[in-house]
Formats: C-alpha cells, sequence, structure tokens
C-alpha cells in the first residue's frame, strides 16, 4: 500500500493513526518486498504482530506463506479479514494473548512493524518459553532500539534489551528506513531487524531466569559499580563470592562487563 491507499483505507474506516499505540503505516511497497526476502522460506506457519492495514500482510500472503496476524483495532481486524480471507486473525494485544490462544499457534517465524511502544516488551516475549518454535523474526525497531538490540560490545548502548535477549537469538541489522517511508511520519529513522534461533541453549529456562535476576540487578544503576547493584539484590557477601568465582572485577561497570561473563556469573548464584 502507497500513502495514498493508505490515506484511503483510514479514511473508509473513518479512523487516524493512533500514535499513542506507536502507529506509523509502511508505505513503500518495495520496503515491504525487502521484508519479505529477507524473512525467506520457512516450514511453518508465520505470525504478524500489528498488521494495522495489511500493508506487510498483503506481501507475506502473495510470497505463499501460511499467515496468523494479532491486531489490537477492532475496525483493522475487520478490515484485514475481508481483505483477507485465507488470513486468520486474531484481535487483541500481544502482550496479554495466550499465544495458543493465536489461530495457527505454534508459530515458526515472525514478521512485524511493530508500534514503537511494544517493540522491546514484544521482542522479549518472543524469548518467552511459548515462542519457542520460532526460528526466525523479521521486525522493525526505531533506529536507536535496533542499535541497542544489537550492541554486545560494551558501551552506552549495551544493556538489559540485548543481554535477555542474547541466549536465545542472534541479532542483525538488516536495513535502514526514513520517516518519509511511514504514514504518519516519524520523528526517527527505523530500522529492519534479523532475529535467527540459536541452535545450541545457553541456558535451562530455570538458570535463565537467574541470570535475569543478574542482568537487570547489575543495569539497575549505569554508573554504579557491578557489585553495589548486585549487593541490592543478593547481598555483598554474596556478591563478592559470585564474582570473584566468576573471576569478574567488582569494580566494574555492568557495560564493561561481556555477556560469556555475565552467563558465567548466573552459574555462581547461591540460590
Amino acid at each position: 500500500m502507497n500513502a495514498n491507499q493508505t490515506r484511503q483505507a483510514l479514511s473508509e474506516l473513518g479512523i487516524r493513526a493512533d500514535r499513542s499505540m506507536g502507529q506509523n503505516f509502511l508505505v513503500n511497497p518495495m520496503a515491504v518486498r525487502r521484508i519479505v526476502m529477507a524473512l525467506g522460506e520457512v516450514s511453518g506457519r508465520v505470525l504478524e504482530i500489528g498488521p494495522g492495514l495489511g500493508s506487510l500482510t498483503g506481501g507475506l500472503l502473495r510470497a505463499g506463506h501460511c499467515l496468523s496476524a494479532i491486531e489490537l483495532s477492532e475496525p483493522m481486524s475487520e478490515r484485514l479479514e475481508r481483505l483477507y480471507p485465507e488470513l486468520s486473525v486474531c484481535r487483541g494485544d500481544f502482550l496479554s494473548v495466550e499465544p495458543a490462544d493465536i489461530p495457527g499457534f505454534p508459530f515458526v517465524a515472525v514478521a512485524s512493524n511493530l508500534p514503537y511502544n511494544i517493540s522491546s516488551q514484544a521482542v522479549l516475549k518472543l524469548c518467552e518459553p511459548q515462542y519457542d518454535s520460532v526460528e526466525k523474526a523479521v521486525l522493525m525497531f526505531q533506529k536507536e532500539m535496533a542499535v541497542r538490540l544489537s550492541c554486545l560490545d560494551g558501551g552506552r548502548e549495551y544493556g538489559r534489551l540485548s543481554l535477555l535477549v542474547w541466549p536465545w537469538f542472534t541479532v542483525e541489522k538488516l536495513f535502514d528506513l526514513t520517516p518519509g517511508e511511514f504514514l504518519p511520519r516519524p520523528k526517527v529513522d527505523s530500522t529492519v531487524v534479523l532475529l535467527v534461533r540459536k541452535k545450541n541453549r545457553i541456558f535451562t529456562r530455570e538458570e535463565y531466569a537467574i541470570y535475569v535476576r543478574i542482568v537487570r540487578a547489575a543495569f539497575s544503576a549505569r554508573r554504579k559499580k557491578v557489585i553495589n547493584c548486585l549487593t541490592g539484590v543478593f547481598g555483598k557477601e554474596a556478591s563478592i563470592a559470585m564474582l570473584d568465582a566468576a573471576n569478574i572485577d567488582p569494580g566494574l561497570r555492568a557495560e564493561r562487563i561481556e555477556p560469556e561473563k555475565f552467563a558465567e556469573l548466573a552459574g555462581k548464584v547461591i540460590v
């Protein structure tokens, strides 16, 4: 769908794009084709999160994908069902709907021009056990968020988001999109990202829960030393013992500790 088609569809539905819901509709057909190509061939059901007016939906269906979609807006859900009878639509909030209640579950792939206001929550949702079947995902983020998601080499952009996704997926930034490729125009550039499921698991789910506690604690105050951050959650004595066992300098800030060291630290927690 181009910009004129998008305006017409919104007018027919009697609605406007809701910025509070992060609605920015993709109006560049070439970008849609690039997203579909990035997803490639998959052997199973694909889930689209927040299809909106169906710009990406049409491209995925034309490529032959068996597609389900979850859409919060009732008018848009009804439009999608009229427009694409072969599409299985679930009306609801991706963050709160039980995955098994979405038609077509389980899914092997996900595609989405993610609403900006749920993008980090949505990618973390894909790390939950209900979505273990997802082998790959092609997702669009604000450019700044994509940088944070893919950063694993320390520094200001490195933090909880990339570390919580790291055990499950590799992350690759594919291409950027300018504000002019959306309606309404966002104030920032966007980036399309490819997530691919790692074949070898780093953690059990129980171990991952401990790892999450450590990462969240370590980055609770970025300017503080890691020992001080961990102490607030695990106590000083236990934190010193954990860091020593993992051979981590307690005077470091969390942004200087590599992912593998955080994984090692998770194995030193006394539960």
